[in-house]
């Protein structure tokens, strides 16, 4: 491990939060990289290079300039795993500090394992992502015998039978704030958590806002309720909404890939209306395709469908006809929805049948007015996240 800027800084800032005296991190040329005194980082301390070149446990600097670039002190090597990646320096007359000085040495010792320890996860973390974004979202000629023997030495048997949730986390009224990404973070913390926690064996890696799980519980049954577990324990410890997608059934952990994208189409479709926050993919039907259609030619069909309407128009309109066909077409419950008389919802549904030839009431025209309500609120949803 090569001793960082960054990390000796805030060694430097940690020891002397306790003990205010003057100390300074050499790197392993020699080079002043932190330090109580400001003006002394980024020159050379030939005491520091002495210990490192000779391997010592000590030099001490009896006078100012007795070593080049060296003040009164005493100089200790920095070693991590026996290895000496670093020297730290205690300014000051020897009687003065000599007490202080090995104590600030093994302060400093515990400090830099402690950061190399994190260093370590971190990079630990990072190639375990990288090996089940691989799998999950690469392809199926690469999931080879090596690959999985990799997958073995990390710790992954990714031969386990399993099905994909993709996890979202949301706000009915999410807001941009500070705030609001902390309780987001821990909350997804805790989903992970949660996924864990319910078989080891459960992997996950986050993939754009979504946390995509791939699970042991194989069955509709049992996966179904595995997620309104999770959802139910993440939505009563944070103010958050959990929506997931969940896969069908796939022929081998070759082909775990289609597996993520039919979840992440099932939980498009819970994103889009929020309506419902557990969706299968096999339960999807325009949602399947709809991904697959451009955003120009959703806009040009809407306004196929509404040609000569105002945009603002349209945006009422939407409203009106999805509450009318989330009530079956009842006219009385999508009346009572919007807070208006029947009969005046009757000339609106009449009003839109005369200015687009097409009549909302006709189950023959509802499909065209159910793809234009489908088409806008994805072009919706994707304006707002964009």
């Amino acid at each position: 491990m090569l001793l960082s800027t960054h990390i000796a800084s805030n060694i430097v800032q940690e020891v002397n939060s306790v003990i205010p005296m003057k100390i300074n991190i050499m790197n392993e040329k020699g080079i002043i990289i932190a330090s109580s005194n400001p003006s002394r980082i980024g020159t050379f301390h030939e005491g520091a290079y002495r210990i490192i070149q000779k391997q010592v446990d000590e030099v001490t600097v009896r006078y100012d300039g007795e070593f080049g670039g060296a003040l009164q002190g005493i100089n200790y090597p920095l070693k991590l795993q026996n290895y000496i990646v670093g020297v730290i320096g205690i300014t000051g007359k020897y009687e003065e500090i000599a007490q202080n000085a090995l104590i600030i040495k093994r302060m400093t010792e515990i400090l830099l394992e402690n950061a190399y320890s994190v260093e370590q996860k971190q990079l630990r973390d990072n190639i375990c992502n990288r090996y089940l974004a691989e799998w999950l979202s690469g392809e199926a000629k690469n999931i080879t015998n090596d690959f999985v023997e990799r997958g073995k030495i990390l710790g992954f048997d990714i031969t386990v039978p399993r099905r994909i949730l993709v996890c979202s986390l949301y706000q009915e009224e999410s807001g941009t704030d500070l705030q609001t990404m902390q309780i987001f973070e821990q909350a997804e913390k805790y989903l992970r958590k949660r996924v864990t926690s319910i078989d080891p064996l459960n992997l996950y890696y986050k993939s754009g806002s979504a946390l995509v799980c791939a699970v042991t519980e194989v069955t509709d049954e049992c996966v179904e309720f595995l997620a309104k577990e999770i959802k139910k324990q993440v939505e009563e410890e944070y103010p958050v909404k959990v929506a997931i997608g969940i896969d069908s059934m796939t022929d081998s952990f070759k082909y775990i890939q289609n597996a993520v994208i039919r979840a992440q189409k099932a939980n498009h479709s819970c994103m889009r209306t929020h309506k419902r926050d557990i969706r299968f993919y096999d339960d999807l039907s325009m949602e399947v395709f709809t991904d697959e259609i451009s955003e120009l030619s959703k806009q040009e069909f809407i306004h196929r469908v509404f040609k000569g309407f105002t945009d603002e128009e349209i945006r009422e309109l939407m409203v009106l006809l999805e509450i009318y066909y989330d009530q079956e077409g009842s006219i009385n419950k999508t009346a009572d929805h919007l807070f208006i008389h029947k009969n005046t919802l009757q000339s609106k549904l009449r009003k839109i049948a005369e200015r687009t030839g097409y009549d909302p009431r006709s189950i023959r025209h509802s499909s065209l007015f159910y793809i234009a309500i489908y088409f806008y609120r994805d072009i919706f949803e994707s304006m707002k996240n964009s």
